[in-house]
């Protein structure tokens, strides 16, 4: 993979995962949890069979920050093919659809991994990352 298509990749999710938290940041339901999670995750996004392209979310104090490389000192880990991670976050893949089925390349769409005791953190970051459902007027 090109460096210009490494920078490519980073702007298009980094662009999505903060209009998703800003959009979150709409609704005060979600301040909570937005202002409560803090943790260090690692983002893989699967570009080829044995390729991830690294990225990391930082998040304290409602602050968060996604930059590219991984971090060596995690809470949690998820690699995903970049497609099934945005139709994660647009919420048309299920949790249970991403941890069950397989990706492009036979693989689970969506793989975690702990940096320790993390389930509360995978459930609050899942909770962060999918956009919530708009109400339908008819």
């Amino acid at each position: 993979m090109e460096e210009f298509e490494k920078k490519n990749l980073f702007i298009t999710f980094s662009g999505v995962i903060n209009a998703i938290i800003e959009d979150k940041r709409k609704n005060p339901k979600n301040i909570k949890v937005l202002n409560s999670f803090e943790g260090n995750v690692n983002l893989g996004l699967q570009i080829e069979e044995e390729y991830y392209f690294w990225l990391n979310l930082t998040a304290k104090d409602g602050d968060y920050k996604l930059n590219r490389g991984r971090l060596e000192n995690f809470d949690l880990e998820l690699m995903a093919d970049p497609e099934d991670l945005m139709y994660f976050s647009n919420g048309t893949y299920s949790t249970v659809h991403m941890v069950t089925k397989k990706n492009r390349f036979g693989k689970r769409k969506l793989k975690v991994k702990k940096g320790g005791r993390n389930l509360r953190k995978l459930l609050k970051i899942s909770k962060i990352l999918v956009l919530d459902k708009i109400p339908v007027e008819n």
